[in-house]
């Protein structure tokens, strides 16, 4: 098969499993009666989570050796930076692109202060750890990492009043059904999480040829492809939930994810490897803090979610790709 039409066909089915797993993520808050952002901050989350969070577990525990320990501590650093720019920015983008009034993201401002906040003290506290690596200490910000992400989830979880009357669009197994049951939406969301984690492998692989036959540095791959090929369910499905004006669903999910890679993906990170950072690390790292805290003033000293300082946040990676290449 030609290596474009690869490319395409992943990048496809891609669209088709995030419009699945959106559509049955829509159908648990029903279920469970949580509200939008919680539905994202924990359900669609953690779904969209498992992709990166196994590739990092695999290389850290599972194979163990020093490369693959590099790739594991890469992944689990890493994810967060692409969250908190790429991903923020395109829900900002959205806000702006689906004609949102006034700049302002329509999501509460209160749950993404408390999760900015928990996340920006759990990923200090990781990162911090790296600098006295012992295991008493990489054991104490293990467990306060995913002490935060238990603040954090029971912070969602206890907010129980239904957001909005309107129900979500039909299951996609069951167009049929106006009320769909719990099996039936647990097997579209298993199922749609499956064939995203394959998807996004097919569509990563695919780049890797494009890459080789058009003659892309493997500079070019690690910054640039890679990275948003991984991230692509999570900004597929922001955009899909900013279209339908469900933004608390959208960055409820991004900042969840943001809170899983933190605390439980960097928790197997400290235990199950030295977590020795190189200079890359520290960089990713550094601006991933600096991004996020600059959401989480601008929106604590405006009291609401706006799409400005969001959009800004590709700037940040936009820093961190021009210092990898300076320091090439």
């Amino acid at each position: 098969m030609p290596i474009v039409l690869q490319v395409l066909l992943g990048l496809v089915l891609l669209v088709i499993a995030s419009d699945a797993f959106a559509n049955a993520v829509e159908w648990v808050g029903v279920m469970f009666r949580l509200t939008r952002s919680a539905v994202g901050a924990v359900v669609a989350a953690i779904g969209s989570s498992l992709p990166e969070t196994m590739v990092a577990f695999i290389a850290l525990v599972v194979i163990g050796s020093q490369t693959s320990t590099e790739i594991g501590i890469g992944a689990v650093v890493g994810a967060p930076l692409l969250l908190s720019t790429i991903a923020f920015a395109v829900v900002g983008a959205g806000a702006l692109a689906f004609g949102k009034k006034h700049d302002t993201v329509h999501a509460p401002a209160p749950p993404v202060i408390v999760g900015l906040s928990l996340f920006c003290l759990a990923f200090a506290a990781v990162i911090g750890a790296s600098f006295f690596p012992i295991l008493p200490v990489r054991i104490a910000a293990a467990g306060f990492a995913v002490g935060a992400y238990v603040a954090y989830l029971a912070y969602h979880l206890r907010l129980r009043a239904v957001e909005g009357d309107e129900a979500p669009p039909r299951l996609r197994i069951a167009p049929w059904l106006a009320q769909p049951t719990p099996s039936l939406v647990l097997v579209q969301l298993l199922v749609a999480t499956a064939i995203t984690m394959l998807a996004a492998r097919w569509f990563i692989g695919s780049l890797g040829a494009l890459a080789t036959l058009t003659s892309l540095s493997p500079l070019v791959i690690s910054l640039l492809l890679s990275p948003i090929a991984t991230e692509l369910p999570e900004l597929i499905n922001g955009l899909l939930w900013m279209q339908r004006d469900l933004d608390d669903l959208a960055l409820g999910n991004v900042l969840g994810a943001m809170m899983f890679q933190a605390s439980i993906a960097c928790a197997i990170g400290l235990i199950a490897s030295p977590w020795h950072l190189d200079a890359n690390s520290y960089r990713a790292a550094a601006l991933t803090l600096a991004s996020a805290l600059f959401v989480l003033i601008w929106t604590a000293l405006r009291k609401r979610v706006q799409a400005l300082p969001l959009v800004l946040c590709v700037l940040f990676y936009v820093a961190y790709v021009v210092l990898e290449l300076r320091a090439r």
